[in-house]
């Protein structure tokens, strides 16, 4: 097995630690000691393509490989763990599940837009009493017509007071346990979507984190 990074891997890191040194090392400290959450620079990592690291290339993408992907992560978390934690949650839980699973229409509305950095993602699955255990949801999704309405509470959701799209998870078959949790697309315009309490943290604290 060839451990050696490709031209391509090398590149994306020269390109990723050269912006990390010169752009977001600089105000690391005193945006995690002012909770200023970094929105100029997810605007030029979205400039970058890194906001769209793992869209296909045809909906906007960078479309990188994983070890790539890995690299601009742990570039950006040398130097500001929260910018770092931002950036993958928006890949790797709120694009990616929808590169994965989502429709064909699915994925032409929501990643162009994500990739671009035009709006952030987050993923919800958390609840206040079902933390580690992920299987005990409470938040319920009922098919109205042609339509489900979700209810329910989400505990400490990173980028939800500041996304725009949120993977949602919530239980469509009570009956089935697990294999009754169904993942959502929902927007954060849709009626009754509302972050809830702003976490006041010790760490990692322009990164965004609250209740929805």
């Amino acid at each position: 097995m060839d451990f050696e990074w490709t031209e391509d891997q090398r590149l994306i890191r020269e390109t990723i630690r050269n912006f990390a040194e010169t752009e977001v090392r600089p105000g690391a400290a005193g945006r995690d000691a002012k909770s200023e959450f970094p929105a100029a620079l997810l605007a030029q990592l979205a400039e970058l393509g890194f906001m769209g690291a793992l869209v296909p290339a045809d909906l906007g993408g960078a479309e990188i490989d994983d070890m790539a992907y890995a690299i601009v992560i742990e570039e950006l978390a040398r130097v500001d763990a929260s910018l770092a934690v931002t950036v993958a949650v928006h890949n790797s839980v709120a694009c990616y599940p929808i590169v994965l699973c989502g429709t064909d229409g699915q994925k032409k509305k929501y990643l162009p837009a994500l990739a671009a950095g035009e709006r952030l993602g987050a993923f919800a699955l958390t609840e206040p009493q079902a933390g580690s255990d992920a299987a005990n949801l409470r938040a319920r999704a009922v098919r109205q017509g042609d339509a489900y309405v979700l209810n329910g509470v989400k505990a400490w959701c990173t980028n939800a007071p500041v996304a725009g799209v949120f993977i949602i998870m919530a239980v469509t078959d009570p009956g089935r346990g697990s294999k009754g949790i169904s993942a959502f697309i929902v927007e954060k315009e849709f009626p009754g979507v509302r972050p809830g309490k702003l976490e006041d943290k010790m760490g990692l604290r322009s990164s965004k984190t609250s209740e929805l």
